[in-house]
């Protein structure tokens, strides 16, 4: 990545190690922070989930990074046979916000219409309608659903994101759908 004022013959003469990407990344994240403060929640900018119903400002791309620096810190605690649970109250956030970008933006259900109730061993639980149209969440979790998975905040956000198996979760209802709700989104 080439930081601003960066020559690009520069760049790609300086060592590929492990501090130097560190540096690298450290610099890029305060360079996110400062320009997302700077900008303020509210203000209106481009995000690859136009389709969605998530807001496309600031505050959103703020809330998102959260998202993408938990998910991939995962990645990398994993590689290293070290893996953490995402923090609660950052797991709580994610599966809303998952369901909102990534089905947001998956396009159309290609299976029978489906409700899904996620629930949280922390107390919170999330209901999905799954149609042709997409899927949005719905308001109150006192709907009949047709499918549940049950595990922790940080074990559900993992599992949709594709980092943890579907028998991580306890489940309900059928096991093949609630797999194909799993591979909709493309994560690649």
């Amino acid at each position: 990545m080439i930081g601003n004022g960066d020559d690009p013959d520069t760049c790609l003469r300086r060592p590929a190690g492990p501090d130097h990407l560190l540096t690298r990344s450290a610099a890029a994240t305060e360079e996110l922070i400062a320009a997302l403060r700077a900008a303020g929640p509210a203000v209106d900018c481009w995000t690859r989930w136009g389709d969605s119903d998530v807001p496309q400002n600031s505050g959103a791309v703020a809330r998102h990074q959260v998202q993408e620096a938990a998910v991939h810190a995962f990645d990398a605690q994993l590689a290293t046979g070290t893996p953490l649970p995402v923090p609660e109250v950052v797991a709580l956030d994610g599966i809303a916000e998952f369901i909102g970008v990534s089905h947001g933006t998956a396009g159309p259900w290609s299976h029978h219409p489906i409700r899904i109730a996620l629930h949280a061993t922390e107390g919170r639980s999330w209901v999905i309608d799954v149609t042709e149209s997409g899927s949005r969440l719905v308001p109150d979790d006192r709907h009949e659903t047709d499918a549940a998975l049950h595990g922790s905040a940080s074990e559900l956000l993992l599992t949709l994101h594709g980092r943890l198996p579907l028998d991580t979760l306890r489940t309900e209802g059928d096991r093949t759908t609630l797999q194909s709700l799993l591979n909709w989104p493309d994560l690649s």
